[in-house]
């Protein structure tokens, strides 16, 4: 299935000979809002969107938590800005050659970079010539879709002049409302035994008081609304382990921030489902040229019999399927997630794409090789820590001897 259909239909190899004269740059971040306005028009023309790379949600998370070696990455010429991403620059020799990063930290992990899906083949030939000239000879893109069209011409640019491989493979869960038959296909996607459950679980929330959902979309209506999800979410696993936004100052500032200027531009929504006048779920959802995250849930557990997580997210992907300007649904969750994996069958493949601008790109081949072992050691130190907290099963009962 092609990602973002509308999108894949350009013709890229057509727009590889176009008479444009652009640069790569490196540029600091305080450069940001000199170009904010050039970002934003680029990513409605993006092949794939980001709304992690709009201004309005980078710039308050770089002043929290940015680091000193953190630069944007741009294509331009004299008209307009045709490559955006932020990416982490590393000045010594890493495995064969300077690398650099797209940035993606645990509140932004998508890492697809914004490429003008006119001059595609033109800008990704062009970042391999700058990774040759400028001796960064390793260009590290993580947390991206690997059937994209933006994997698909970085690849494709790599595989001209230079090499590429992949690290961390997963197959994470999407949804894909333009590839299925509308609100419908949610009665398909879900078997009958857990709609049922669902269904029960709602009728029994519903006895319990008048049960109705808030969608925030105003200033006003989204600072309250975002309140209550730091309230529920500070309340529960994510308060207990220290998790929570409302656990550092910087980083709830960075999020509040980040969902009030974006919902501004009606990238931000915050829905919220509710028990009489309590909420017992919130989820903030960022969109973007076609794409919605559901970017945080967090909910009531006193109410945890009744699913409330679960049923504010179901009811949300009913509406997914009945919008058509949604294209695609990204919850950026890891394959296990225990939220998403069983709601939604489709599966995508995500990914670290390496780039070298070496043909046998021994440098990328070694790193890819070292971040999959890294992170298989963590697989299996996170299944030992699962097992360690499983309870133990209770030893059988001694077989009664006969008293005769």
């Amino acid at each position: 299935m092609q990602m973002m259909s509308q999108r894949g239909l350009t013709n890229l190899s057509a727009t590889r000979t176009q008479p444009r004269r652009g640069t790569f740059a490196l540029e600091p971040i305080d450069a940001l809002p000199r170009l904010s306005e050039r970002i934003s028009a680029l990513a409605e023309r993006a092949l794939e969107p980001n709304p992690f790379f709009l201004p309005a949600f980078l710039e308050p998370a770089i002043a929290a938590l940015g680091k000193k070696s953190l630069r944007l990455a741009i294509f331009s010429d004299r008209d307009d800005l045709h490559f955006f991403a932020p990416v982490v620059v590393n000045g010594g020799q890493v495995l064969g050659g300077r690398k650099s990063t797209v940035w993606a930290h645990p509140y932004a992990p998508l890492g697809t970079p914004l490429i003008d899906r006119q001059l595609a083949p033109l800008v990704t030939d062009a970042l391999i010539q700058h990774m040759r000239t400028s001796g960064r000879t390793i260009f590290s893109i993580p947390h991206l879709p690997l059937k994209g069209p933006a994997a698909e011409a970085l690849r494709a640019a790599a595989g001209r002049d230079g090499f590429w491989t992949v690290a961390e493979r997963q197959m994470r869960p999407i949804l894909s409302p333009d590839q299925v038959g509308g609100v419908g296909e949610f009665e398909k996607m879900v078997s009958q035994k857990r709609r049922h459950d669902l269904d029960r679980q709602l009728r029994r929330l519903c006895e319990a008081g008048a049960v109705s959902f808030m969608w925030a979309r105003t200033a006003s209506e989204i600072e309250s609304a975002f309140n209550m999800f730091l309230a529920l979410e500070a309340a529960g696993w994510k308060g207990r382990r220290g998790t929570a936004l409302a656990r550092r100052k910087g980083v709830q500032d960075f999020a509040r921030a980040a969902v009030t200027r974006m919902a501004q531009s009606g990238n931000a929504t915050v829905d919220v489902l509710r028990l009489g006048e309590n909420p017992v779920a919130a989820l903030i959802r960022l969109e973007q040229g076609g794409m919605s995250i559901p970017w945080k849930v967090a909910f009531n557990e006193e109410f945890a019999a009744f699913s409330p997580g679960k049923q504010l997210m179901c009811d949300e992907t009913r509406r997914w399927l009945a919008d058509p300007k949604i294209e695609r649904v990204d919850p950026v969750c890891e394959e296990d997630n225990p939220l998403m994996a069983p709601l939604w069958p489709e599966r995508e493949p995500y990914g670290t794409l390496l780039l070298s601008s070496r043909r046998w790109g021994l440098g990328a081949r070694m790193r890819a090789g070292m971040v999959d072992l890294k992170r298989a050691g963590k697989a299996k130190a996170k299944a030992l820590l699962r097992r360690r907290k499983r309870p133990a099963k209770a030893a059988p009962k001694a077989a009664k001897t006969s008293q005769r």
